[in-house]
C-alpha cells in the first residue's frame, strides 16, 4: 500500500545528537514534514530533562556521543528507567554501519537504525513506518 499523504502535525519528536549541525538539519527536515513539535537535545542529560516533561511519539538518537552514548539512553528507556513509555519508538542514528553494531542496537530495543548521512527520503520512510506500521522497522538502507 502506497501512502500518499500523512499528517504529522500532532507528533512530538525528540532529536538527540551532540552535533549541532545534524540537529538543525534533522529539525529542519522534520519541520518541512510539518511535524507538530520538534524537541532537540545536545546529549543524553538534556534529553532526560526533556523526558521529565514530554512524552515524545518518536525519538531519533545518535549513538556515538560523549560523555553518555545514545545506546545508554536507549537501554534506560527500554528498562523503564525514564518517565516515558518504554515502548516509545526509538531510531538510532550513527555513522557505524557494521552489521554487528546494527545487531546490538536492534537487540537492545531500537525500532530502527539509520546510517549517516541522512536524507529527507530516508527520514520520511522511517517516520512513516514507525508511526503507521503495525510492527517496528528493522533496518532500511
Amino acid at each position: 500500500m502506497m501512502i500518499e499523504k500523512a499528517d504529522f502535525s500532532k507528533l512530538a519528536v525528540l532529536l538527540v545528537d551532540d552535533n549541532e549541525f545534524i540537529r538543525k538539519l534533522l529539525g529542519d527536515i522534520l519541520r518541512s514534514f510539518r511535524v507538530g513539535k520538534v524537541i532537540q537535545a545536545a546529549g543524553v542529560a538534556e534529553a532526560l530533562c526533556h523526558l521529565a516533561t514530554v512524552q515524545p511519539d518518536v525519538i531519533f538518537c545518535d549513538w556515538l556521543m560523549a560523555p553518555v552514548d545514545g545506546l545508554s539512553l536507549l537501554r534506560s528507556i527500554r528498562h523503564g528507567q525514564t518517565p516515558i513509555d518504554p515502548k516509545t519508538p526509538i531510531v538510532m542514528l550513527t555513522g557505524e554501519t557494521r552489521v554487528d553494531r546494527v545487531a546490538v542496537a536492534i537487540a537492545d530495543g531500537a525500532d530502527s537504525y539509520i546510517a549517516k548521512p541522512i536524507s529527507a527520503k530516508i527520514l520520511m520512510s522511517h517516520l512513516i513506518k514507525l508511526i503507521l506500521a503495525d510492527r517496528p522497522v528493522t533496518y532500511l538502507e
